[in-house]
């Protein structure tokens, strides 16, 4: 036991470096570990195995009783991954993801959606709308019209979070992962009793896609919940449970209008599970909402996008080709893999009916058909390269859980003392800790959190030190500049070299007075935009630096700067969550 637990705290802190009494201990491989500890557990099979049946029984005798107090250590770790995303989640406006989702969700909550935003400038270039269009927005249906790319389903929950102020919002996705950890355990004690239900919320908590993404103000642990509550609630034999089904099933396409195909196994569950007049009956209960969502969808499409089956990323037969089949199911295949580790090959084993013993096949199957469903969706989609990009999984990541932890269940029910109950344990320890391991290494327990911080920082330096007639050219902070300062933005990407020189003198003719403001990976680009040598400096003055965090420079791109000393910067904004400017006029 001391070599399996030895093993276990190297795989979770990577490698133990340290010195008892000045002699060193080192380790970092913990395969040896494993391996020797399985070594003596064969060997005491073989030749004490009553002797070591009568050891594990004594030290499992306190565990035997764990699943009474099941639902008290679901909710604790339910609490535990809300907290880890409040500690090390992101709080700020970053990106084209998180100002999407909050700026839409301010629209909504002051009236201004679903209405088209005007582009204020004319500029004399053919790029001058799309120039003006921050991360997160897209053009509108109309000329110097732009609306929002992300579905309404997130920012209209978080509009309604507004309520408790700036910070609520962001609160939305923690207070989701406790749904998601909870409906994931319930579903689990509904596959294969509480022991299922509680295995499976620690594979949910401990999944590193769950723990990255419990970070960051995005719309997928939301979507996860609300598709686990679905097929859960779609269990039940009563009208008010099919009712609210279809409400989480609504929730659900709101938040992921393109899952509509993922509808169809809730949806088969509640007709398959009545008869005659009844089928009917709860068929229309479990319709009625996601009916109205759907007709909600086509009309935003159409409105925003020109027509029902398009989305701010596109028409359908722009971002799903059947070429991208193959590399999609390689590319998550080895993600999840990599990611989730075996447990992704022992859900299968709750499929195979000699193997899936004490456990209800039929939401076996419905928790398969929703993984599938789940992937089918997604399965023509545009590719990407980056493994947290499995987040567009995790609609079906409580069924998956499920599946592992009722695979990992049955061997410990099906194979003869003490075999099973070895092989669960240790299946299950090797998985949490190398998923937490996977998880640490790329950034989900506070890697983030400080670099976020400085899109505040800039934010508030721009608002307080510079003319309320700032333009600011940016391409990262095209979104967070507009939220936190609410003067007008520009995409420094999308100047092209022919007409560079020209885009300054076009602005301060309409009155502005442009500056630039860029993270020093995009200080290349700029300089191939306008013309100069690859190791150049740029040829504005600077008005603000943060040499921290990879650097952040605002340039003074005035024909006629202010002369004024550059400030320089310190991360760690004193504002937490700080609200949105009010645009600047």
């Amino acid at each position: 036991m001391l070599l399996f637990a030895w093993g276990v705290i190297v795989t979770l802190t990577g490698g133990v470096n340290a010195r008892l009494l000045g002699v060193p201990i080192q380790s970092r491989d913990p395969f040896r570990a494993f391996l020797l500890s399985g070594l003596i557990v064969a060997w005491l099979s073989a030749y004490a195995r009553a002797d070591l049946i009568r050891y594990l029984d004594r030290l499992g005798a306190p565990f035997a009783r764990v699943a009474r107090f099941a639902p008290m250590l679901v909710t604790a770790m339910a609490l535990a991954l809300a907290i880890h995303g409040v500690v090390f989640g992101s709080f700020s406006i970053g990106g084209a993801d998180s100002f999407g989702y909050l700026n839409q969700a301010y629209d909504w909550a002051s009236g201004e959606l679903p209405r088209a935003h005007r582009i204020p400038l004319e500029l004399p270039f053919e790029e001058s709308d799309v120039m003006q269009i921050p991360l997160g927005y897209r053009n509108g249906p109309e000329p110097h019209t732009m609306v929002p790319v992300y579905a309404p389903g997130l920012p209209l929950i978080m509009a309604v979070f507004l309520l408790a102020g700036a910070c609520g919002p962001f609160f939305v996705v923690p207070l989701s992962a406790i749904a998601f950890t909870w409906f994931t355990y319930r579903l689990g004690d509904r596959a294969g009793g509480r022991v299922v239900g509680l295995v499976a919320a620690v594979l949910l908590v401990t999944s590193p896609t769950v723990l990255y993404q419990t970070l960051w103000p995005m719309s997928d642990v939301p979507a996860g919940a609300a598709w686990t509550a679905a097929l859960w609630l779609s269990l039940y034999d009563s009208r008010r449970r099919v009712a609210a089904a279809g409400a989480a099933t609504a929730l659900g396409l709101l938040i992921r209008p393109n899952l509509s195909l993922v509808v169809l196994v809730p949806l088969a569950q509640v007709l398959l599970a009545a008869r005659g007049r009844e089928r009917v009956v709860r068929g229309a209960l479990f319709s009625l909402l996601p009916g109205l969502v759907v007709v909600g969808i086509a009309f935003l499409n159409t409105l925003w996008y020109g027509a029902p089956q398009n989305s701010g990323y596109g028409a359908a037969a722009e971002i799903y080709h059947a070429s991208n089949i193959w590399p999609n199911i390689w590319l998550n295949a080895g993600w999840l893999r990599e990611s989730e580790t075996v447990g992704v090959l022992i859900a299968l084993l709750a499929l195979v009916p000699f193997v899936a013993r004490g456990t209800e096949a039929r939401v076996i199957r419905l928790c398969a058909a929703l993984f599938l469903a789940t992937c089918a969706a997604y399965a023509m989609y545009m590719q990407f390269g980056v493994w947290w990009y499995l987040r567009f999984l995790l609609p079906a990541g409580g069924a998956l859980a499920v599946m592992a932890a009722a695979g990992l269940v049955s061997i410990a029910r099906a194979s003869p003392r003490p075999f099973g109950q070895l092989a669960f344990v240790v299946l299950l320890c090797v998985a949490v800790s190398a998923r937490l391991a996977f998880a640490a290494d790329k950034g989900a327990f506070g890697r983030w959190r400080a670099g976020e911080r400085r899109y505040v920082d800039i934010g508030e330096f721009i608002a307080g030190n510079l003319p309320r007639n700032a333009a600011l050219f940016s391409s990262q902070h095209s979104g967070s500049l507009r939220f936190y300062t609410g003067r007008h933005t520009l995409r420094i990407d999308w100047v092209k070299p022919e007409f560079a020189r020209d885009v300054v003198p076009a602005l301060e003719r309409a009155g502005y007075h442009p500056y630039l403001v860029i993270d020093g990976f995009e200080a290349p680009k700029v300089r191939e935009q306008f013309g100069l040598a690859a190791n150049a400096p740029l040829p504005w003055p600077i008005r603000a630096r943060m040499s921290k965090l990879g650097g952040l420079t605002v340039f003074d791109m005035a024909s006629t700067p202010d002369v004024v000393s550059p400030v320089e910067l310190e991360p760690g904004s004193r504002h937490w969550c700080a609200p949105r400017h009010e645009p600047v006029r």
